[in-house]
């Protein structure tokens, strides 16, 4: 009897221990970074599923490269494309499958002989290049075994489609130039023909991989359309036709679009890209904090892309990962420019405590990541504490800024009223204004959901300066480096040193679109000022947007004490007024749109809002420290939760070390819970 069946769903990739003997046992365990779980369908009958059994053995195996299981699975006249089964066994690291598709299957039964196919494979990530195969099976003393795979025809949906091998081809030359000065320019481009289908500039892919750390850099995907980063003058091999190419140069310039037509003779385009507003101009230079897994090539050809001065690529570990160590040099990168600069930094990492980005190290801290379950290793210890990298930082003139708001931070209070921590990154994933959960569960001591704006008034409202910084956190080929950016004030003649320098002074806003500037009285962005009485002084915020935003607001000790809507759109909003100071305060201005931005969601689901915020100026009355019971008791409860983790949660491989952490952290709690002033 023949049995034929389709098998429905995507199957799931499983690790297989297979044995031999008269039963194969056979013990499955769900991959991290497996398939979708297997659909159960009422058209696989039961004398088929052990054929499906056997092909997602296959598939697992074959992607572990577990060569026991393999040769278990196989009988031993199997042959892989015609090759004998110990010349399969022998290569198969060399073409190690990272993806595999049993949703096209067909499922053939005659007696006790099998075939399923097509099987899809993807044997190469980078390659993204499908592959069909045919299994044939046998059943051997009542167990199904792998006898054959042959190469079968692959389905139409895999093909990859209209690449410019499929076309004769002819050559476009693009140039990109400021619209202003006329001078050549770098920026992120999409080509589109007249069906709206992507293609790709000379040295780039039509279809970008968008996983975690999947090849990141060079080109990105946003909002459901690619880009590349490109040179100032570029080509592409285009089949004749119509196009629109689309150009984007970070915050501070107008999007660009011009159409050109490509003939057998090629083609010639050039495209002005228009400043509306030039931030070095008045001092101002822009970066971004925090990006991850760009080399720095594709570091500079984003910072230029994307018009963003600084460009910090973060090394960091997770597990047995560690990235970019070899590229580190404690000094600029040597591809920087007078204007664009890339550092490669460090951030450290612990699931519980906190990660913190170090910048202007001259020498990496180690550990990068410890403690379980990601960061570190499962089983591993918990020490040291982030007060202990912080000090090597220091020590060596870095910046410590806490990374990613709100989470995690079970250290975060801790070290800063121990005066280990410079900055903190308050902006990064979605709107800093709504309650963000914790992405890594820890039982008990798992953290309550809050926002970013939340932790950190907190902390000034109890009396610590503290700037914020912003970056994208940049892991995925679905951000833009820049798209959250610092904007630091620069004494005197740019570079990485004084832009470092002007984050320590305060003198910095965040943005994702929106310029602001803000004075009060005679004080800007991280003045000090001492009063002698209570004051009344006039406040002066200016914001400019390319997205109009909706609200501009003045905030007094994480108060709303002015504000103006702006109900008609303008690109430009000022607002004046007074401000009454009775107390030492921390004062800051603020603006931001309602309507999200297609960036920045990728951790929360929601993208960023564009905005601007600045960090504060200080105002001290009279010496009397900031003081707010409820936000201390706030702070003290995530103090208190830590000791409690440290002293009863927490690995450590010696008495000394539990001791030595603990000691530290109570010693951090003790200004919250007594309501001392900072030092």
């Amino acid at each position: 009897m023949r049995t034929e069946c389709w098998a429905v769903g995507k199957v799931s990739t499983r690790t297989v221990e297979a044995q031999q003997g008269k039963r194969m046992t056979y013990r499955i365990l769900v991959l991290l970074f497996g398939l979708m779980a297997v659909t159960a369908s009422a058209h696989l009958g039961e004398d088929l599923i052990p054929l499906q059994l056997v092909a997602t053995q296959w598939a697992s195996a074959a992607q572990s490269v577990d060569r026991e299981a393999l040769a278990a699975m196989t009988t031993d006249d199997f042959t892989f494309e015609g090759r004998p089964k110990e010349v399969y066994l022998a290569t198969l690291s060399m073409r190690q499958i990272t993806r595999v598709e049993l949703k096209n299957a067909v499922y053939s039964l005659d007696g006790d002989r099998a075939t399923v196919s097509p099987v899809v494979f993807v044997p190469y990530r980078e390659m993204d290049h499908a592959f069909g195969i045919s299994m044939q099976m046998v059943k051997v003393d009542g167990d199904w075994r792998l006898q054959r795979i042959d190469t079968a025809p692959l389905p139409d949906e895999w093909e990859t489609p209209n690449h410019m091998l499929h076309h004769a081809v002819f050559e476009a030359r693009v140039s990109l130039r400021d619209a202003d000065t006329g001078q050549p320019v770098f920026a992120r481009v999409s080509v589109r023909d007249a069906s709206g289908e992507y293609w790709p500039p000379q040295g780039h892919r039509k279809r970008i991989p968008l996983g975690w750390r999947a090849d990141v850099g060079g080109a990105v995907h946003v909002a459901g359309q690619t880009w590349a980063y490109v040179k100032p003058d570029f080509k592409l091999s285009l089949p004749a036709g119509d196009y629109t190419i689309q150009a984007r140069r970070g915050l501070e310039y107008e999007p660009a679009k011009t159409s050109f037509r490509v003939t057998e003779d090629g083609a010639d385009a050039e495209l002005r890209l228009s400043r509306w507003v030039h931030m070095a101009e008045r001092g101002w230079y822009s970066g971004d904090t925090h990006t991850h897994f760009l080399d720095p090539h594709y570091g500079m050809l984003e910072a230029q892309g994307e018009d963003v001065n600084v460009v910090n690529v973060l090394a960091s570990s997770g597990g047995n990962l560690s990235t970019q160590i070899g590229h580190f040099t404690g000094q600029p990168s040597v591809l920087s420019t007078d204007r664009y600069k890339v550092y490669i930094g460090e951030e450290t990492r612990h699931d519980f405590l906190g990660h913190t980005v170090l910048l202007n190290l001259k020498e990496l801290v180690f550990p990068f990541g410890w403690g379980p379950p990601l960061t570190g290793v499962r089983g591993g210890s918990d020490y040291p504490t982030m007060a202990h990298q912080a000090d090597k930082a220091h020590a060596q003139g870095g910046l410590v800024a806490w990374s990613h708001f709100p989470h995690p931070h079970g250290e975060l209070p801790i070290d800063v009223a121990l005066g280990k921590v410079d900055a903190v990154e308050t902006f990064v994933f979605g709107t800093p204004f709504e309650s963000h959960p914790a992405r890594i569960m820890m039982g008990k001591h798992t953290p309550k959901p809050m926002s970013p704006l939340r932790l950190w008034y907190a902390l000034l409202n109890t009396g610590y300066n503290l700037p914020a910084v912003g970056g994208t956190d940049k892991m995925w080929n679905t951000q833009v480096t820049g798209a959250v950016r610092t904007y630091v004030n620069v004494v005197g003649e740019f570079s990485y040193q004084s832009w470092i320098d002007g984050i320590q002074a305060g003198r910095n806003f965040v943005s994702t679109g929106a310029m602001i500037d803000f004075a009060i009285g005679s004080a800007s962005i991280g003045d000090r000022v001492l009063l002698e009485g209570p004051q009344t002084l006039p406040v002066n915020v200016r914001v400019e947007s390319r997205h109009p935003v909706d609200h501009v607001e003045v905030i007094v000790n994480g108060e709303v004490v002015l504000h103006t809507d702006n109900s008609e759109k303008a690109r430009e909003v000022l607002l004046t007024g007074v401000v009454a100071l009775g107390e030492s305060a921390w004062v800051a201005a603020r603006a931001y749109s309602e309507e999200a931005l297609p960036t920045q969601a990728e951790l929360t689901g929601t993208g960023s809002l564009p905005m601007a915020h600045t960090s504060p100026v200080y105002f001290d009355l009279n010496g009397t420290p900031r003081a707010s019971p409820e936000d201390s008791e706030f702070l003290a409860s995530i103090c208190q939760n830590t000791v409690d983790w440290a002293k009863n949660a927490a690995i450590y491989h010696t008495d000394q070390h539990r001791a030595e952490a603990v000691a530290l952290y109570e010693k951090g709690c003790r200004p919250f819970v007594s309501g001392a002033a900072p030092p």
